[in-house]
């Protein structure tokens, strides 16, 4: 069931019955391949050097044919494409596109799709103890294709980003994020990932997030707002507000992708509850550089009183080695991959709580 945000959300690209593919040629007219190519896709001849047709709401499909044969002929740094919609075409001049910006937003309308049919989903990856209990879930966004396959979070990511609507995917993610946890009666803490650089007003980002933690009557301390690293200074007195608006709330912080000493001494000012010590330098606890980097880490996350867990763990030799090290909480493959709620539920079935 699609959520609020998305609903009344209107999808860049997907929102319109009829597009409008206009071609246009760079500095005089087309050359005889590409007038061929363009009119045998269909385009028909305008006044300004330019061509155009129109689509039904699937443009891409068409916009596939174009680009593929103009491709082929090499013509593709000699054009310039609009894309409009509307029953008829727009008078004036609309902005102009490279073709690739424009075969970028058709490779992308997978993700509209996904959305508006309800295949937008959560992974869930335990986070374990150093008893192997369970302490809490991590989720991940995951989208169901049309073939059945599972689209990950960085395709999902980067399809938003190109599409516009990071802002509406994000909040939509961690909403179902709570939803699927409560829904799937997990005890723990649940870490939801956030990109800070996107909340410019934190009470309203995490409005629709409030609103569920109220409304499913979850304890805001066991949802861990779990923030993406940034360094510079001026990102991080941003996320300092960002954070402290999150504490007022009652929800837990953590910062992600730590891997170095530096990175760690800048970020705790912050003093979140979790500080997570990224995969690459995990990797590499075997090396006595990063092996004493990471006792540093420890030992500067344990003053404030934080929890430190260790990511990407996929050997029992580097979880030992973090354990030996005094991290707190640990996950990766080597316990688990994030999976389907269905599959957590009957893995977690027999397992005991932290």
């Amino acid at each position: 069931m699609l959520d609020a945000a998305i609903k009344n959300f209107n999808l860049p690209w997907h929102q319109h019955d009829r597009y409008w593919i206009g071609v246009y040629a760079k500095g005089g007219d087309f050359s005889a391949a590409t007038l061929d190519v363009l009119q045998k896709a269909g385009l028909h001849r305008l006044d300004d050097h330019g061509m155009a047709i129109a689509t039904e709401r699937q443009w891409n499909v068409k916009w596939d044919e174009i680009y593929t044969a103009l491709q082929k002929i090499g013509a593709l740094a000699a054009i310039e494409v609009t894309l409009t919609a509307g029953e008829t075409l727009p008078v004036g001049p609309p902005e102009r596109k490279s073709p690739d910006a424009v075969h970028e937003l058709a490779q992308s309308l997978w993700l509209g799709n996904a959305v508006l049919e309800g295949r937008l989903m959560c992974y869930l990856q335990p986070v374990l103890s150093g008893r192997g209990k369970i302490f809490g879930y991590e989720s991940f966004a995951r989208a169901k294709a049309a073939d059945g396959s599972i689209i990950g979070g960085d395709k999902i990511i980067a399809a938003a980003k190109i599409l516009g609507i990071e802002y509406v995917i994000d909040r939509h993610l961690q909403v179902q994020a709570i939803k699927t946890f409560v829904s799937s009666q997990f005890d723990g803490f649940l870490f939801v990932n956030f990109l800070p650089g996107f909340i410019h007003r934190p009470d309203v980002y995490l409005e629709g997030l409030s609103d569920t933690v109220k409304n499913f009557g979850i304890i805001a301390k066991h949802i861990v707002l779990d923030f993406t690293k940034s360094e510079t200074p001026r990102d991080i007195k941003h996320l300092m507000g960002v954070c402290d608006y999150g504490r007022s709330r009652g929800y837990s912080i953590a910062l992600d992708d730590i891997e170095s000493l530096e990175g760690a001494q800048k970020l705790l000012e912050i003093r979140p509850d979790f500080v997570k010590i990224d995969m690459r330098m995990v990797r590499k606890v075997a090396e006595p550089e990063s092996r004493d980097i990471i006792r540093q880490i420890v030992e500067l996350v344990h003053a404030i009183g934080a929890t430190v867990i260790g990511e990407g763990v996929e050997t029992e030799d580097i979880h030992q080695a973090l354990k030996q090290l005094g991290v707190d909480l640990f996950q990766g493959y080597l316990f688990s991959p994030p999976m389907p709620v269905e599959t957590v539920m009957k893995k977690s079935s027999s397992a005991a709580t932290f």
